[in-house]
């Protein structure tokens, strides 16, 4: 299980398909890339706050099935919380990097001993010239299937 598992999970997604967002691989983990289309536009023209939100959850996504692709049968994985800085301002396609604040070892030792955990994900997102635009930290909830 790996990569092509994440982008056809993440991939059909209705809503990720309605921006165009495209999994992609880097270096061995899954980042997302939105692109810069008409319809994802603000008032200023430029890439619009929503947008960047959905595609900076999706980033977390991949990178909790990066990590956690073989428990998706006996464990759920929820988005609990998020926060969001929108630090510049994002034109053109964009491109975002989810990474676990911690490593996967613990947060699976955590759901082993406890049945249940809380971790974060941050998420960098950027512009073409490497430009972070958007820094996003979401919380997931993991689970054992009752």
């Amino acid at each position: 299980m790996g990569f092509q598992e994440t982008k056809s999970m993440l991939g059909v997604l209705p809503f990720n398909v309605h921006l165009g967002l495209d999994i992609r691989e880097e270096g061995g983990k899954s980042i997302v890339w939105m692109p810069d289309t008409a319809a994802l536009k603000n008032h200023i023209g430029t890439q619009h706050a929503g947008a960047l939100f959905t595609l900076g959850e999706a980033a977390s996504g991949a990178a909790v099935l990066d990590a956690f692709l073989d428990l998706l049968a006996t464990a759920t994985p929820l988005a609990k919380t998020a926060t969001i800085e929108y630090k510049k301002v994002a034109r053109g396609p964009i491109t975002a990097r989810g990474t676990l604040a911690e490593p996967a070892d613990a947060i699976r030792a955590r759901v082993e001993a406890e049945g249940k955990t809380v971790f974060d994900v941050n998420v960098a997102l950027s512009d073409e010239s490497g430009l972070e635009v958007v820094g996003m930290k979401v919380s997931w909830h993991l689970r054992k299937n009752k």
